[in-house]
């Protein structure tokens, strides 16, 4: 004890003469720069093992985990908070502006309205997403010095005190709404989510909050819990473990299948488990799925170098994805062949691969090229050469080409034709024209309604009919 004394009668003794000295050696300021520093960073360490060691938080899930209680203390506040939150998205669904509040207090929705609810809160945690995107770039770019400058220990507890504010707090309100921890957003100490380049970030969440939407539609909301849970799966596309898992999960799946199993891994949080639960009976039993290895013979008729090993069924429906057909279509082998042909006439007459074959099985080059291709969003577009085409079969340029093959008077108007009208359109021509294209009868039966590249062609050198 005598010894620390004397340590610390030296050290305030040292501080005490840097002060008082008006003009202190060139030596002696960097001497007191550096006690500075040091004392800053042993009473910032010291803070942070005595908050860590007050956390009753981290010792009970330590030794609990959840817990196996199904009560929990702080339910009926979630309740409540859930409550408000699903109050304040009612009134976002009215179709009058500048509703009470009244209006939706002990309001009882209609099974349908659900569905809007959801909608209202979708577009509020877009809102809160992107605010704190905006708040996590700026934490990054403030982030910088204190990276390059302490090390990793010292670096975990500043990024803990830098990352307090009011920058997360409009997402963090929405989060509590639904059972997520107060510090779910502004936990973002782990070097990843900070050093990641900010488009990374960006454009990943983007595109999930995307592909989630698309999704949805197919899903059916007609209860709360459904909606609660479909606005807690959305949430959690913007927290920072659901975006650190998604980059660490791409990186492996990229390292070890390369970019044909990206499109293959499904995603991190899926919308089909949205929905009320069916009884067994209304469900059935599923087909059984293709294993690994075995031999599927509707593959073979569709992949040139047929390997089971390889080109499992998985491998194939990501495939399918890509030609905007759906996982059940890559085991039908006239449709998927009918796809494969559009997707060849693609390549050899608009992409500039003249040698291209049209033989609707698909080569190694191929296979590689539609794994590199974006994925086809088949909400818009019935094949890859529509997913070519801004907007598709209603872009305007479509509309211009099939009237030319349309007698005065039964043209399409210029603007403001329904999707239903023009594939109406198109199937009339796809028959008045069948003797020029390429895709023959059997391919016409699976391809009805789209716009092919041969169908194009055909009326490009068509004259404009009289009558």
């Amino acid at each position: 004890m005598s010894s620390q004394r004397l340590m610390s009668e030296r050290q305030a003794v040292h501080n005490i003469d840097c002060i008082i000295r008006r003009q202190p050696s060139l030596e002696k300021a960097r001497s007191c720069r550096s006690l500075a520093r040091i004392n800053t960073l042993a009473v910032l360490l010291v803070l942070t093992l005595a908050i860590a060691g007050c956390d009753t938080t981290d010792s009970r899930y330590f030794r609990y985990g959840i817990g196996t209680d199904l009560y929990s203390t702080d339910i009926a506040d979630a309740t409540q908070l859930q409550d408000i939150y699903l109050t304040e998205l009612c009134r976002q669904t009215l179709p009058i502006l500048s509703s009470n509040q009244v209006e939706c207090v002990n309001f009882a929705p209609a099974p349908a309205t659900w569905s809007l609810i959801v909608q209202a809160g979708l577009n509020d945690v877009d809102r809160r997403c992107d605010a704190y995107l905006a708040w996590l770039d700026d934490r990054r770019r403030t982030n910088n010095a204190v990276l390059k400058e302490i090390g990793d220990i010292t670096v975990a507890s500043q990024a803990i005190m830098r990352v307090s504010g009011v920058g997360p707090n409009p997402i963090t309100l929405a989060g509590l709404a639904f059972g997520l921890a107060s510090d779910t957003f502004t936990n973002v100490n782990s070097r990843l989510l900070l050093e990641v380049d900010k488009t990374t970030v960006q454009t990943l969440v983007l595109r999930r909050r995307d592909e989630f939407r698309l999704d949805l539609k197919s899903v059916v909301i007609t209860d709360r819990p459904a909606a609660v849970h479909a606005l807690r799966l959305y949430l959690s596309i913007c927290t920072p473990f659901a975006i650190e898992t998604d980059i660490n999960t791409t990186v492996t799946v990229f390292q070890q299948v390369g970019a044909g199993g990206l499109d293959n891994k499904g995603p991190l949080i899926n919308p089909a488990t949205i929905g009320a639960f069916k009884p067994a009976t209304e469900i059935g039993t599923a087909p059984p799925r293709p294993q690994g290895g075995s031999v599927v013979e509707a593959f073979k008729a569709i992949i040139l170098n047929y390997d089971p090993k390889k080109h499992t069924a998985i491998f194939v429906a990501g495939l399918a994805r890509k030609l905007c057909l759906t996982d059940k279509d890559s085991t039908i082998a006239s449709r998927m062949t009918a796809a494969i042909k559009i997707f060849q006439l693609t390549r050899r007459d608009l992409l500039g691969f003249a040698g291209t074959k049209v033989t609707g099985r698909l080569t190694d080059a191929e296979i590689e090229a539609l794994n590199d291709a974006a994925k086809c969003d088949a909400t818009r577009f019935r094949n890859y050469f529509e997913s070519t085409i801004p907007d598709g079969v209603n872009n305007s340029g479509v509309v211009t080409i099939l009237n030319k093959a349309l007698a005065k008077g039964r043209e399409l108007p210029a603007s403001g034709a329904s999707e239903t009208q023009i594939r109406n359109v198109i199937t009339g021509l796809q028959q008045t024209f069948k003797s020029q294209l390429t895709l023959k009868t059997a391919d016409l039966a699976e391809v009805s309604g789209q716009f092919t590249p041969d169908l194009q062609s055909a009326l490009d050198k068509s004259p404009k009919p009289t009558q």
